[in-house]
């Protein structure tokens, strides 16, 4: 509430906020779902002088779909509403923010202060997917080569499968009833409560050696998507269960390549895998490195990520390769970005592909393909029939 009245203060004192309006038409083939979701977005920065910055972004996005049935929502949600006091050597910032941890591409270990909205993670990439959460990050400067963030979420957010009319949304892959596949099993969310005891934080120490910038991190938290457990009263009890992360990354250039490294070791995990309703704890880690390389108008990068997991009821290994190719034609008017995940040990995959066009300055015109194969028990594999394609108009101010 705090963060909605800052953001309607701000925009008010703002003479031109910018932002954009966008109409999104997409359909899903293999579920006979068509959708219309439009979304308007704002944002203003305003400096209180040289030590005092307050940021306010938000948006409203509303659907009208056919979901086997006609559904319709709509959102109002700020999105960053902070407050930053600066000085020479410190910074501290305040309210609804999100925060980039990691360097792979799209899939980052050591990523995990913020959840993720799954259909903007599919339709528009990680960095869109990312939800605010409530925090206070302070960080401390040693002159350009050296700093240390430190990061407290007081408030527990759980990720979303999508923010439109989730129990319908096609990329809702949660427990269904056999009736046809359709019907949800009935849920009690059991999400963390609000007290001191549940409070999320870490710290992050970054470093550039040279010509290499690395960092190390840790973190201790909740995973932001639930645990289902059935009860005796028929519905699915969905909890939240802790972890802790200690990870670290990477990143050098050499004329006209990059590469990079990540790995996050998760000494306290839990699982539940998709033959048995059973929560088991235990341990993982995650370690990947990269290439990429501008050449003219194109630009490659190529992934390796690798997965392991195990507990009491076993362990599991998975290999993604991941690979991106962007290029942009005619001065930057046209673009594209073909983005690809592959697991070989499952046979399964996503492969996304986007063009757009600029229309006019502030006028553009987006379209994109997503195909998932595979059905295997990774992640990717669960969602096998989310195939989609999507057209987006969006105007600029």
């Amino acid at each position: 509430m705090i963060a909605a009245v800052l953001l309607a203060g701000l925009l008010a004192q703002a003479s031109q906020p910018t932002g954009f309006v966008s109409v999104f038409g997409d359909h899903f083939p293999n579920r006979d779902t068509t959708e219309l979701r439009a979304r308007v977005f704002a944002e203003e920065k305003v400096d209180a002088g040289p030590r005092v910055r307050l940021t306010a972004s938000g948006f409203a996005e509303g659907l009208l779909a056919d979901r086997a049935g006609q559904v319709s929502d709509a959102i109002v949600e700020p999105q960053d509403v902070t407050l930053t006091l600066k000085t020479a050597r410190a910074e501290l910032t305040a309210g609804l923010a999100r925060v980039v941890w990691g360097r792979l591409d799209e899939l980052q270990p050591t990523d995990v202060v913020n959840p993720l909205d799954l259909s903007r993670f599919f339709f528009e990439g990680r960095s869109e997917a990312r939800l605010a959460v409530p925090l206070v990050r302070g960080k401390l400067f040693a002159g350009d080569k050296a700093s240390i963030e430190a990061v407290y979420v007081p408030f527990f957010r759980r990720a979303r499968f999508d923010r439109l009319d989730e129990p319908s949304s096609p990329f809702n892959i949660a427990p269904r009833l056999p009736q046809g596949g359709q019907t949800a099993v009935p849920i009690v969310d059991r999400a963390p409560p609000r007290i001191a005891a549940n409070a999320q934080g870490g710290a992050r120490v970054s470093v550039t050696s040279g010509r290499v910038d690395w960092s190390v991190s840790a973190y201790d938290g909740f995973r932001p998507f639930g645990l289902y457990t059935p009860t005796p009263a028929g519905v699915l009890e969905r909890s939240y269960a802790r972890f802790t992360m200690v990870g670290a990354d990477f990143e050098t250039a050499k004329g006209a390549w990059a590469a990079r490294g990540e790995v996050a070791v998760f000494p306290r995990d839990t699982f539940q895998t998709p033959s048995s309703p059973a929560i088991v704890e235990g341990r993982s880690f995650d370690a990947g490195g990269g290439v990429d390389r501008k050449a003219g108008d194109y630009h490659v990068s190529g992934d390796v990520l690798v997965h392991r997991e195990s507990h009491d009821g076993g362990s599991r290994t998975d290999v993604s390769v991941i690979a991106s190719v962007d290029r942009e034609f005619a001065r930057q008017k046209y673009a594209s970005r073909l983005f690809a995940v592959y697991n070989p040990g499952q046979a399964s995959g996503f492969l996304r592909g986007i063009a757009s066009a600029a229309l006019r300055d502030n006028v553009a015109l987006e379209g994109s393909l997503g195909w998932f194969a595979g059905r295997g028990d990774d992640s990717v594999s669960r969602f096998a029939d989310s195939d989609f394609a999507y057209v987006r108009l969006k105007y600029f101010f």
